[in-house]
């Protein structure tokens, strides 16, 4: 690892929700249009978690200014949960139809993919994707020729050899191997 790059990793720990807490904000949001506000009960059953998971997370989110509680225990997004919810859902979004439409992987996978990095993924990243997306749907003749030259290409890498993309494992290898089995 380039010791220029060491202290990347620590910016994980900034981000601005866990992935559990997404999921939580995502559980109340979806629970909230399909019926009135939900109780803490509500979203452990949508998540297939404990009642004392749900309620230790749910007071951090609240401790955290993006869940509110009111005098009926019924949970509901602050102005800033909400927020949070749909700048994950839109990445989410975006990210599911980079990974279908444009890289071709499939479905179960896109999901798995897209559910994992949607609260990591920067609102510039999100935007560059969006821009990238719209361009390749486009009509636009270079699109066109570039999305077509991409679904005919394969990569293969030189035998016995390495690319200059894969540092230290061919992830076409793997690709490979894991849908042989």
């Amino acid at each position: 690892m380039a010791s220029a790059t060491f202290p990347i990793w620590r910016a994980f720990e900034d981000n601005e929700i866990t992935h559990s807490g997404a999921h939580y904000l995502l559980a109340i949001a979806s629970l909230a249009k399909s019926s009135s506000a939900p109780r803490a009960a509500d979203v452990a059953r949508q998540l297939a978690v404990t009642r004392a998971a749900a309620s230790l997370q749910l007071r951090a989110l609240q401790e955290h200014g993006l869940v509110k509680l009111d005098n009926r225990q019924r949970l509901s997004l602050t102005h800033t949960g909400a927020n949070l919810v749909a700048r994950i859902a839109s990445k989410r979004e975006i990210l599911l139809v980079f990974l279908r439409e444009v890289m071709g992987v499939r479905e179960a996978t896109a999901e798995l993919d897209a559910c994992k990095v949607e609260h990591l993924l920067s609102e510039e990243t999100g935007a560059a994707l969006v821009r990238l997306v719209r361009f390749l749907r486009s009509n636009r003749p270079e699109a066109r020729k570039f999305v077509a030259a991409f679904r005919r290409a394969t990569a293969e890498c030189p035998p016995g050899g390495r690319c200059d993309l894969c540092a230290e494992a061919c992830l076409l290898a793997v690709a490979a191997e894991t849908a042989a089995v």
